[in-house]
C-alpha cells in the first residue's frame, strides 16, 4: 500500500497545534482577542480600552429632579494591555525528520509532549495572572474546598460585586473533587471539554451549576514576611474617581497608592497580591446605596521593601472612593468611609506562608491578548491558527552549518491581562 505523504513542516505543525489546542484548559476559561499586527523584538504591542461609565439615579416624587445646579459629570475610564510573553518549545530534528505521514506525526512522542508542556505552562501561567488580579477573597486561606457552601460562598461574593450570572467558571483542585463527592455533578458538555483526543480533561463537571475544571496547575501565593502591626500612616488617603479612572499602565485602572507603616524596617516586605481589609472601611454597594456590612477587602497590585521608617508606598486596588464626595464617586463608590489614621490592616493569611486559592470568574473578567510573531529571515517558518482561540503557533527550523545542528521550535506570543471591570468579577476561594 502506497504511504500517504504530505508537506513535512505543515503535517507537524499541524499535528502540534491540534494537540496544543485540545490540552490548552484556559481557552474556556477567559476571553481571548488577537491584535492585528505581528509582534516582534521590538514592539511589544499595547492597546488601550475604554471602562464606561456609571451614573447615580436619582428618585423624585411629583416631579422631575431639579436640574439647576447642573447635570452629572461623564468620567470615562480606560485600561491597558499589553502582549509582551512569549512561551515557545523546541526539540532537536532526530524525531521531527522521521514523520513522513499522517500517521506519524499523530504518535510522534515528541511532539505531543512539546505541545503538552507549552499548553500547560500557559495555563499555569493564566491562572497565576487571575489569581493576582483578584481583591476578593472567601474562606480561610490554606483550607481545601470541601462543602457545597463552600463553593457557593464565592458564587455569592461575585452577586454582591453586581456579576450577571452569564459564562461564570470554578477552577478546584483534584483534592477538592474528592471531598466535594456527590456535589459534582458530571457533564459532557462539548463546548467546554474540547475537542477530541484531548489528554487533559477540562469543564467536566459542575458544582451548584456552575462549570468546573479541576486541576494541579493553580498557583500558589506567598505573603510578605510582614502581616501584623502594620496600619494606615496619614488620614484622608482617599481618591476621586476621575484622578483613577485613566490607567497609568496595564492593570493599573482604579488603582492609588496609600502610605502604609508598622513594617519591620529595611528588610519588612509587602508582596504583589496580597489581600487585607482595614479598620471601619466597609465596602459600598453602589447599586443599592448601602454598606455590604463586611470590610471590604483590597489586593496589593504594588508591594516593596520598607524604607528605614518602617513605611511602604503600595499600589492597591480598588482605588479608596468613597460614597457621597460627589456624584460621579458616588456612582463609582467602593467603601464607605476613608480610613483613618493609624487604621489597623488585617490581612488574609500568615506571613511567608503559600497559599492555594481557588478560582472562581466570569470569562470576561480575564483577557488574553495575542499576536502573531515576525516571520524569521533565515530558516524555513510557517504559523498555523487555532480554531478554538485566536492564537497562531510559529513553527522555525534551523540548522547549524558548523557543527551539522538540526533544531526545530514552537512559539506563541500573548499576555493576560484584566479587563476594565474586571477584577469585580474575579474571587479567590478557599473552604470555611
Amino acid at each position: 500500500m502506497a504511504t500517504v505523504t504530505v508537506d513535512q513542516a505543515k503535517l507537524v505543525l499541524n499535528s502540534f497545534a491540534a494537540i496544543f489546542q485540545n490540552n490548552l484548559l484556559s481557552k474556556d476559561l477567559v476571553t481571548w482577542r488577537k491584535f492585528n499586527n505581528e509582534m516582534n523584538d521590538r514592539n511589544a504591542l499595547t492597546v488601550v480600552e475604554q471602562v464606561t461609565p456609571r451614573y447615580v439615579v436619582t428618585q423624585t416624587t411629583s416631579g422631575v429632579q431639579d436640574l439647576s445646579a447642573g447635570v452629572q459629570d461623564t468620567v470615562f475610564g480606560s485600561e491597558q494591555y499589553k502582549v509582551d510573553q512569549v512561551f515557545g518549545a523546541s526539540m532537536g530534528w532526530g524525531d521531527f525528520v522521521k514523520i513522513r505521514d499522517i500517521g506519524d506525526a499523530r504518535e510522534s512522542e515528541a511532539i505531543k509532549a512539546a505541545a503538552l508542556n507549552l499548553a500547560e505552562e500557559i495555563d499555569q501561567y493564566i491562572m497565576g495572572r487571575i489569581r493576582g488580579f483578584s481583591y476578593n477573597w472567601t474562606g480561610t486561606a490554606g483550607n481545601n474546598v470541601a462543602t457545597f457552601n463552600d463553593v457557593v460562598a464565592g458564587y455569592t461574593r461575585l452577586k454582591e460585586e453586581g456579576v450577571d450570572d452569564s459564562d461564570i467558571r470554578a477552577v478546584l483542585t483534584f483534592a477538592d473533587k474528592q471531598a466535594l463527592g456527590d456535589w459534582v455533578v458530571n457533564n459532557n458538555d462539548s463546548a467546554l471539554s474540547g475537542a477530541d483526543g484531548i489528554y487533559r480533561q477540562g469543564f467536566t463537571g459542575t458544582v451548584g451549576g456552575i462549570p468546573t475544571m479541576f486541576t494541579q496547575q493553580l498557583q500558589n501565593h506567598t505573603n510578605g514576611n510582614d502581616v501584623t502591626g502594620v496600619t494606615v500612616d496619614g488620614a484622608a488617603q482617599n481618591v476621586t474617581y476621575a484622578s483613577v479612572a485613566v490607567s497609568g499602565g496595564p492593570g493599573q485602572f482604579k488603582t492609588q497608592t496609600i502610605n502604609l507603616t508598622g513594617f519591620t524596617a529595611n528588610t519588612g516586605t509587602l508582596a504583589a497580591g496580597s489581600v487585607f481589609t482595614i479598620a471601619g472601611v466597609n465596602a459600598w454597594d453602589h447599586r443599592a446605596g448601602q454598606s455590604l456590612g463586611r470590610l471590604q477587602q483590597f489586593v496589593v497590585v504594588t508591594g516593596g521593601t520598607a524604607d528605614a521608617n518602617g513605611d511602604i508606598n503600595a499600589r492597591i486596588y480598588p482605588a479608596i472612593i468613597v460614597q457621597g464626595t460627589s456624584d460621579v464617586n458616588t456612582a463609582h463608590a467602593t467603601v464607605d468611609a476613608a480610613p483613618a489614621d493609624t487604621a489597623a490592616l488585617v490581612f488574609v493569611g500568615a506571613a511567608s506562608t503559600a497559599y492555594k486559592p481557588r478560582l472562581m470568574l466570569q470569562k470576561s473578567a480575564v483577557v488574553v491578548n495575542t499576536a502573531d510573531l515576525i516571520m524569521p529571515a533565515t530558516g524555513k517558518a510557517i504559523r498555523k491558527s487555532l480554531t478554538a482561540v485566536p492564537l497562531s503557533v510559529r513553527m522555525w527550523q534551523d540548522s547549524i552549518f558548523a557543527t551539522g545542528e538540526h533544531r526545530i521550535r514552537f512559539d506563541v506570543a500573548l499576555a493576560a491581562d484584566v479587563s476594565g471591570a474586571g477584577r469585580n468579577r474575579i474571587v479567590r476561594v478557599n473552604g470555611a
